[in-house]
């Protein structure tokens, strides 16, 4: 989320829980339920909320190999850590919980081996104390039930002093035991000899030693690769050297979704395999493509790809003006990126364009933009603020985008989407805490029509208190 917010959205936000009265929520086309329940498509199922980790930010879905494979859900708030016992995704099991008030840490990253999370906070949206724990912090999970902070940029935080972290809203493990972190103000921290998280350089440099600009977050992959999520993005290698990591491609300003490029996912990134430029049967093909329903096409003359040669990535955009103004859901080309190659954009999907009076909320507490998302063979669930989640087809040899289920509830600032397992995926969500919902893929798809209906499935049913939301919130832009 963008940092451009009034401090009261976020106490409105804790406080939405009287909804107005529903009314019928219809388009030239389809009629959907009314009631003050969820609207989803047939092949998804809501399970329940878990209110208490409300406000819910982001989030990591864990494998203990030394407890046994066990897996956990490690979720993070504006209350602190929550640690869920997942053995049965349906029934999570709250194990452990660190109270650290904090905003905002949106992408909560966690140590390869599980044991360490690493919660980044800016101070945005300030409410209370939380200004205070601005910085890279450090928590031991090596015992799931007594999440502890072992570490912190902030001499405030480990009692050394009263100056506090500089202000991150997002930060990446540079490596897998997270001793080296690279954080969106482009700064390298070393969190190798804690309790002392110190900066120690910059990795925000293009290939011709300029600064990149507009960083949000990074991304790094199953091989170590690091794609920032700037303009423009870079692919970094901090394999060899996370300290010195090495430029190995940029790519040019998205031509179709031009705002904050929010966050990426590269599928396959481990059977990644570099083409010989020596072998013919190494030859980039092409192919034509026709682009979707609600898709934009950046090109339709297209690369034929391979394992780990596309990624994933989202803009955002808050206190939109109408739908067709907000944040996107975009594939890319990435082939011989190792080669130098720029980084190609294939097509975005946008929402259904729309206004206040007809369910698409102009200024929401969040707005109809895109934010978090994750992929699973082939299938991505993203979370889009007062559209809920929503369920996508990617085509990882074309790029092509295609919507196929939604989860709607009535009042939601879906903030953050993560597949459990090949069926659950957990909803963190601002208003709501966290939702839980599982996704049939071989459950009949939703006609374009309901799609079309379900973006406008708000109408009459938004919180009470969205106006004052709208109102704030364009208090806090123009602050």
């Amino acid at each position: 989320m963008r940092k451009a917010f009034a401090a009261g959205t976020t106490l409105l936000l804790l406080l939405v829980a009287s909804i107005a009265p529903a009314s019928a929520v219809t388009t030239a086309a389809v009629d959907l339920p009314t009631g003050l329940g969820p609207v989803s498509s047939d092949n998804v199922t809501y399970h329940g909320t878990i209110p208490i980790d409300s406000p819910g930010v982001g989030g990591e879905v864990v494998v203990r190999e030394d407890l046994g494979g066990k897996k956990f859900f490690y979720a993070t708030g504006g209350k602190g850590l929550s640690v869920y016992d997942i053995s049965d995704p349906a029934l999570p099991v709250l194990t452990g919980y660190l109270a650290f008030p904090h905003l905002q840490n949106e992408d909560l990253k966690v140590s390869d081996d599980g044991t360490k999370a690493m919660i980044a906070a800016d101070g945005a949206l300030l409410v209370g104390l939380m200004p205070s724990q601005t910085g890279i912090h450090i928590v031991d999970v090596t015992d799931p039930a007594t999440p502890t902070v072992v570490g912190s940029s902030s001499p405030f935080i480990r009692g050394d002093g009263n100056s506090f972290g500089q202000a991150e809203h997002t930060a990446e493990c540079a490596n897998a035991d997270c001793t080296v972190i690279y954080g969106r103000t482009g700064r390298i921290y070393d969190a190798s000899e804690l309790p002392l998280v110190k900066e120690i350089g910059r990795w925000n440099k293009d290939l011709s030693g300029a600064d990149v600009g507009g960083i949000h977050a990074l991304n790094r992959d199953e091989s170590g690769l690091v794609i920032s999520d700037s303009h423009p993005r870079l692919v970094l290698d901090p394999r060899d050297d996370p300290r010195n990591p090495v430029v190995l491609a940029q790519g040019t300003r998205s031509r179709r979704d031009d705002r904050l490029q929010h966050n990426n996912v590269r599928p396959d990134a481990q059977a990644w395999v570099p083409r010989d430029p020596d072998d013919p049967a190494d030859a980039v093909e092409y192919t034509t493509v026709t682009p979707g329903a609600r898709v934009e096409s950046a090109t339709d003359v297209r690369p034929v790809m391979r394992p780990g040669e596309m990624f994933i990535g989202n803009s955002e955009t808050n206190l939109n003006n109408n739908c067709n103004a907000a944040g996107g859901l975009s594939t890319w080309s990435m082939v011989n990126f190792d080669k130098g190659a720029q980084l190609q954009q294939l097509e975005v999907f946008k929402p259904l364009n729309g206004n206040w009076a007809d369910g698409s909320p102009a200024r929401n507490g969040l707005g109809c933009s895109g934010h978090w998302f994750t992929e699973n063979d082939g299938y991505v669930t993203a979370s889009w603020y007062e559209h809920g989640v929503r369920f996508f087809k990617v085509d990882k040899t074309l790029g092509t985008i295609e919507e196929v289920g939604y989860f709607q509830p009535v009042a939601t600032e879906a903030g953050a989407a993560y597949w459990v397992d090949d069926e659950f995926v957990y909803s963190v969500d601002y208003a709501r805490g966290i939702d839980i919902i599982s996704f049939d893929r071989g459950a009949d798809e939703p006609t374009q029509a309901e799609l079309d209906a379900s973006w406008l499935a708000n109408n009459g049913r938004v919180g009470a208190l969205a106006a004052a939301e709208r109102y704030l919130c364009a208090l806090g832009a123009k602050d």
